[in-house]
């Protein structure tokens, strides 16, 4: 005798309250979700998305210990790091409290609380502007900035890197001027600003050639890469690339390897190199994969592949790729990521003329709007949207969400994105 049919993930989310203490709940419970067999094989099976996964409340339950080891050990992680520095307090080490409260705040930005880091991160630069040495400063405004990031407060970012840099110079810290030159870049490139990346990522890379920090220097040398790329001197990119990845496969370094041949890969794509581009990809999983507990990477290339089968036709082989990539950000808890993966299932209808790849659209929609930090992945959904909705015919439906688009993207200072979206819709007017 069977038991009851599963829960959809759509029902069973919409009974859980928006409570940042019910997180964990929320990632165990879509972790667990899985396709209903009979719908696998119906009709319905190729537009199957998270929601209209399901999930059995016994698994759920079974499964719950694992999730409060999980909370009870960062917990006593952060509690440690609150001692440690009320330890430092007490021996009058005020640079050892900067130290611990900076390691509580990298504890809740690699579980995603990003707005809990930056509480973190502010008590610390509260005790670090206190500071004669002004390294710790130098430190937490660089911490404080990569936050902004997450959050996409771009200009916010910039300030603090700016901060950060003019502090490094004054007392001389070559490492901390490198760290705030490598921010500066990483706040223009998701702005769009490829000149002002470009001089931030070369002074950087001057400064670590300096120092003699091969690892970072490769890092640099692939982001110039990337700027490169968009600006279109693919000569210039390829040249940063190989430089690259010279010298991080010396020092073998696997998660910034794997970040060298993602972007190899993509630049073998866009010079029309498909089997070039594959072989990038296939090397740079490889690579990730020596990393297990980060799927953000693997997500990524699993991503670019998709996209490669997509731009060449190959649509069964990119529909694979992308239900791999599906199960990676459900595994993995990379919602936002999961809503790229929709977005890519979405264009992937579009190029079969089906109507029906609105669902993907729509969850992806429904994701990004669930979350925290999510306007500039609204804005990516949308776009793509407008592209689906224009492809289809549906002008004005285009044009809507287009519009959005272009809205969300001058908001966050995206310049480079807002003019995509600003051309085409010149084009639907045209």
């Amino acid at each position: 005798m069977t038991g009851p049919p599963p829960v959809r993930v759509e029902k069973a989310l919409a009974l859980l309250p928006e409570l940042e203490a019910l997180d964990p709940l929320r990632a165990l419970l879509v972790s667990i979700a899985r396709p209903d067999a009979h719908a696998l094989w119906s009709s319905s099976g190729p537009y199957l998305t998270l929601g209209k996964r399901g999930v059995q409340p016994d698994e759920l339950r079974r499964r719950m210990p694992q999730a409060f080891h999980r909370i009870t050990g960062h917990l006593q992680a952060l509690y440690r790091e609150y001692v440690d520095a009320l330890e430092c307090q007490q021996a009058a080490d005020p640079a050892g409290v900067v130290g611990a409260l900076l390691r509580g705040g990298r504890l809740e930005e690699r579980v995603a609380r990003f707005t809990q880091a930056r509480a973190w991160y502010a008590v610390a630069l509260a005790v670090a502007e206190a500071l004669q040495d002004r390294r710790p400063e130098v430190e937490t405004l660089r911490a404080i900035g990569y936050v902004c990031m997450a959050l996409g407060q771009y200009a916010e970012a910039a300030r603090h890197f700016q901060r950060s840099l003019a502090l490094a110079e004054a007392e001389f810290d070559q490492g901390g001027a490198t760290g705030a030159c490598e921010g500066l870049a990483d706040a223009a490139l998701a702005q769009g600003q490829w000149s002002g990346a470009h001089a931030w990522y070369s002074r950087g890379l001057r400064l670590a050639e300096a120092a003699d920090d091969a690892v970072r220097a490769g890092r640099l040398q692939c982001q110039l890469g990337v700027v490169a790329r968009h600006q279109g001197d693919l000569s210039a990119a390829g040249e940063f690339l190989r430089e690259a990845r010279e010298r991080l496969e010396s020092a073998g370094v696997a998660d910034e390897m794997a970040r060298v041949l993602n972007e190899q890969g993509r630049l073998d794509a866009q010079l029309g190199r498909h089997d070039a581009a594959s072989a990038a990809y296939r090397e740079a999983l490889a690579w990730a994969q020596r990393t297990p507990g980060d799927a953000g990477d693997e997500l990524s290339i699993r991503l670019n592949l998709a996209e490669l089968d997509l731009d060449a036709g190959r649509l069964v082989e990119a529909e694979a790729e992308l239900r791999r990539a599906e199960q990676v950000a459900i595994g993995g808890d990379l919602m936002l990521r999961l809503a790229q993966v929709y977005v890519l299932m979405g264009r992937l209808r579009g190029a079969q003329e089906d109507e029906t790849g609105f669902v993907f659209f729509e969850q992806a929609i429904e994701l990004a709007t669930a979350l925290d930090r999510s306007a500039a992945t609204r804005a990516h959904v949308f776009f793509e949207y407008g592209l689906f909705r224009n492809r289809l015919g549906q002008r004005d439906e285009a044009r809507a969400y287009l519009e959005q688009a272009r809205e969300l993207f001058a908001s966050l200072g995206e310049t480079a994105e807002r003019e995509r979206a600003d051309a085409e819709l010149r084009a639907l007017t045209a």
